[in-house]
């Protein structure tokens, strides 16, 4: 087992933040070349009311409404197996341009645990739009004010402290982990269909504690419904100043995850050329820019190889955190 600061050298990799869009993505998705001819299915790999979710109902909206796209986008959610049920339908959609899928950590993590029978390299990594920082949140009636509170509290207790998240192996998992580990605690970790239902229940009181991407719980915390007690990032954000992060409080963890595209395999060059023009083109606009900045996302735009390499890297850095975490397993092929 690697020590501590290994495990968090390879979470805190830093990948570098762009919004330049690159001059080979200006030509715009209206050039000559291939367009939809019938309505485009957008799959969400989670459930109603997550990250995921709001992030593809915002770019469907944006698509449409912009008139990138000239027929309609429906997004339909397909959550189970921490994302596998969904890139399986994506994978059986093969040369398909009528079918776009949002991609996030699971996208990576699922298949390296096993649970997937597809990967990164049976589909089109078409874009990364924007990469975001980890919260810790308590509701508002917690008795816990912030991150050191919530760890004494383990401390005399072990899995007394209930902690929800999306799947075995998610973001929100593997920080949990990195708690147990850099604080000696036990968090009783409880799985959930999205980010969506584990806040339902962490207002509900079911649960004590989550650790969201901020999409998940901006609004809540406007609302003053969930009170952020750390940042999981390397220094304060700009959205959310007031709140320390983990490091200020004796806890020295960083997590963050990127939030990008996917189309089937299978497609021709002038189909993928017209969805990374499109999707540039949707990043360009007012409205996905005050998106990032209301969600607390860093832009992050890589599109066509470049995409392709960032996923090839963030693979194996999770491969690294997984195989230290012991949930490393051969892939179903």
């Amino acid at each position: 087992m690697r020590s501590k600061s290994c495990l968090a050298a390879c979470v805190a990799v830093a990948v570098a933040v762009s919004a330049t869009v690159p001059a080979f993505a200006q030509s715009g998705a209206n050039a000559p070349g291939w367009k939809p001819e019938r309505p485009v299915e957008f799959v969400v790999q989670a459930s109603a009311g997550g990250g995921s979710d709001l992030f593809a109902r915002t770019m469907a909206q944006i698509l449409t409404k912009e008139k990138i796209v000239n027929v309609p986008v429906n997004v339909v959610n397909k959550p189970g197996g921490s994302g596998a049920v969904a890139y399986s339908y994506v994978n059986g959609k093969k040369g398909d341009p009528h079918l776009i899928a949002t991609a996030t950590s699971s996208y990576l993590t699922t298949p390296i645990q096993g649970h997937s029978p597809v990967s990164y390299k049976d589909f089109v990594n078409i874009a990364i739009l924007c990469a975001e920082d980890y919260v810790g949140v308590v509701r508002n009636e917690s008795p816990y004010k912030n991150l050191k509170e919530l760890i004494a509290a383990a401390q005399a207790k072990p899995n007394a402290i209930r902690v929800g998240g999306s799947s075995v192996g998610s973001s929100d998992h593997i920080i949990t982990m990195m708690m147990n580990k850099a604080a000696g605690v036990k968090l009783n970790f409880i799985v959930f269909q999205s980010g969506g239902e584990a806040n339902a229940a962490l207002l509900g009181g079911s649960i004590d504690f989550a650790g969201p991407n901020p999409s998940e719980a901006a609004q809540l915390i406007a609302a003053k419904r969930l009170r952020p007690i750390a940042m999981f990032s390397p220094e304060r954000l700009p959205q959310w100043k007031d709140v320390p992060t983990a490091r200020e409080q004796g806890l020295d963890i960083t997590f963050e995850q990127h939030r990008g595209l996917i189309l089937p395999g299978g497609l021709s060059k002038e189909q993928i050329a017209f969805w990374r023009d499109a999707i540039v083109k949707m990043f360009e606009t007012p409205a996905f820019k005050k998106y990032m900045d209301d969600n607390g996302l860093r832009p992050l735009l890589r599109v066509g190889d470049d995409a392709e390499k960032y996923i090839a890297e963030r693979n194996k850095v999770y491969v690294e955190i997984m195989t230290e975490l012991g949930l490393t397993k051969q892939p179903k092929r």
